[in-house]
């Protein structure tokens, strides 16, 4: 299994990029079998920021590429402890 860090959207479109080519792909096969537009491969394969995420998944999948998410650990005393709520006594809230 091969591991690559994705930090930004350029790496993340090299990565779909190569694995496309690998594949033997075209970009116009890839985007009919993941059902989105031909733009919207070259637009991710060349690092365009979008918020489409639905789509880069679908593209993730359909190419077999698997998306893992790391989380830095936490450390603080109050971690195990509840979150303090503050309430402020003037607020008003609409009535539903």
């Amino acid at each position: 299994m091969l591991v690559n860090a994705v930090t930004d959207t350029h790496s993340l479109g090299n990565l779909i990029r190569d694995r496309r080519q690998a594949l033997q792909l075209r970009q116009p096969d890839l985007a009919l079998v993941a059902n989105v537009g031909i733009r919207f491969i070259v637009d991710i394969e060349n690092g365009k920021e979008t918020c489409q995420v639905g789509k880069v998944l679908r593209l993730l999948d359909v190419l077999g590429i698997q998306m893992t998410a790391t989380s830095a650990p936490i450390h603080s005393s109050k971690r195990d402890e509840e979150p303090e709520l503050e309430i402020d006594d003037d607020m008003e809230f609409p009535n539903p």
